[in-house]
């Protein structure tokens, strides 16, 4: 499978939630990525990696969060496109290191990580430290330091005093705008404001999902019939989002029949 139609299947039909993107590349000079008309040279081909999280980015629903949240993609998303999870996570950390994506660590329930682009993780973070009334010198030296030059998911104390430049009281403030959050002593986790917000619409719509499969029979049902399902309104991220996070997760099995994609829970 080339390139070319990797692109057209994940933007063409969001249904094949269980289907693995090929490693092929397509030899021609240049295609589209199906999205807003952008060109790439046969140089620039993104990684399968990359189209998956442009697929993924496109079934978050920001608008329902009316500002109060970037795009904000599970990591395990991803593995429910691609089959290898070696190559997902070297991927992930070639964009990391080019700072393309950020990382961040989706509270003490969960032990995984969501993904946000770069650009759009500052923006939220200007957004969110100008409502907070934040010093713009101390929003301004997060976003060129933090934001543009560091890579990791956690930062200590020594980084950000010695070579960032931040005193005690700015870092009490890069707390208060929740893009810091402890850790433990003298670290601290490198944060998305409102992350609250997300984690509750998340565990929510997870739940939701897991409990309509489990009272069906056999805890199984076609992927046509589960979207024909009424979907909670409560619940903003939306079903084909929370497909690929259950099915990612190893919650759901993805089995192929003749009527369909079948998907059946799991034994917990």
């Amino acid at each position: 499978m080339s390139k070319r139609s990797i692109v057209n299947d994940l933007y063409k039909s969001r249904k094949r939630v269980c289907t693995a993107p090929s490693s092929a590349i397509n030899e021609t000079s240049e295609f589209n990525d199906g999205l807003n008309g952008t060109s790439f040279s046969a140089a620039e081909i993104p990684s399968d990696t990359k189209v998956s999280l442009l697929h993924l980015k496109e079934l978050f629903p920001l608008e329902r969060f009316e500002g109060r949240l970037p795009v904000v993609i599970v990591k395990h998303q991803l593995y429910s496109l691609i089959n290898d999870r070696t190559a997902v996570d070297k991927e992930l950390n070639t964009l990391k290191l080019a700072n393309e994506i950020k990382l961040f660590k989706l509270g003490a329930e969960l032990d995984d990580y969501c993904i946000v682009f770069t650009k759009e993780y500052q923006d939220h973070v200007i957004k969110v430290m100008s409502e907070l009334c934040i010093s713009k010198n101390i929003c301004n030296k997060f976003v060129n330091t933090v934001i543009k030059k560091y890579t990791d998911v956690c930062i200590n104390k020594d980084t950000l005093m010695n070579e960032f430049n931040f005193t005690d009281s700015e870092i009490t403030q890069l707390v208060k705008a929740s893009v810091l959050t402890v850790r433990d002593v003298g670290n601290w986790w490198v944060a998305l404001p409102n992350a609250g917000i997300f984690m509750k619409c998340f565990l929510r719509g997870r739940k939701a999902i897991v409990t309509m499969i489990r009272k069906c029979k056999y805890r199984e049902i076609l992927q046509t019939e589960l979207e024909q399902r009424k979907w909670p309104k409560v619940c903003k991220l939306g079903l084909q989002y929370h497909m690929h996070e259950v099915i990612g997760a190893d919650l759901i099995k993805c089995i192929q029949t003749t009527s369909g994609l079948l998907l059946r829970l799991k034994d917990s």
